[in-house]
């Protein structure tokens, strides 16, 4: 059904989707851009997985154009330069029992069965194996293509209660969270009720909260920062 005019399939954040895709044809750009305009001060995926040796079988689910590691299986919905397999995450073309670890970053958002994604996860790991999950607390709408889901640290417990939780903790801080949705309210406030330039604004107003975000390496370590995080992160290994 369509809206005063407007295309119903249309999401509110199109231009961004299309803009990120576009910089994703130039990884090592998209990448400096990822890592510049937010700060992560939690554990990464990258470290989470130093003690596996070279040749185990890592597979990193919803990776986009990101190498985690050189022998990392790189698998996403989208045939980006670098993806390795074109799967969907509900249905994976992988033996039971045949992963060493699995990485899903910020990918379970934008699943509609994110349960359905975790069972295939548990299925393909092998006893005993590692699972490294990031998921949002406090963000905006972020379409990829599709946005359906955010987890509390219960939450995020309570959805992936078959592995034996091994950390838990913030990934990207409170500081980053209140940036994102300061951004989005002040496009929101000067867009006059035009998305694209709403979009635009949003994209402005990233690049001058940028240095902000260091304060996290501050404040992500105050107890209570977890109950305005903008991202969790979750090690566990499969029972």
């Amino acid at each position: 059904m369509e809206d005063g005019g407007k295309n119903s399939n249309k999401t509110p954040d199109s231009f961004i989707l299309k803009l990120k895709n576009f910089l994703k044809k130039n990884p090592k750009f998209f990448l400096f851009l990822y890592y510049t305009m937010g700060i992560f001060v939690g554990k990464s995926a990258q470290k989470s997985i130093t003690h596996l040796p070279e040749g185990s079988v890592i597979i990193n689910l919803g990776a986009g154009v990101k190498k985690v590691r050189k022998d990392v299986i790189n698998v996403d919905l989208t045939s980006y330069a670098g993806v390795d397999v074109v799967a969907d995450v509900c249905q994976l073309p992988f033996e039971n029992n045949y992963a060493d670890a699995v990485i899903a970053e910020c990918l379970l958002e934008h699943v509609q069965d994110p349960i359905a994604a975790v069972r295939e996860i548990h299925r393909i790991l092998k006893p005993g194996g590692m699972v490294y999950i990031s998921t949002p607390f406090i963000v905006g709408f972020h379409s990829s293509p599709g946005d359906y889901q955010r987890w509390t640290t219960s939450g995020l417990r309570q959805l992936l209660k078959d592995f034996k939780e091994e950390e838990l903790g913030i990934a990207v801080g409170p500081t980053n969270a209140m940036t994102y949705i300061l951004r989005e309210w002040l496009a929101l406030v000067l867009s006059f009720n035009f998305d694209f330039l709403q979009q635009i604004f949003t994209l402005f107003f990233m690049v001058i909260f940028a240095p902000l975000n260091l304060l996290d390496f501050i404040f992500s370590r105050y107890e209570s920062a977890e109950k305005i995080a903008h991202i969790f992160y979750f090690i566990g290994t499969k029972k």
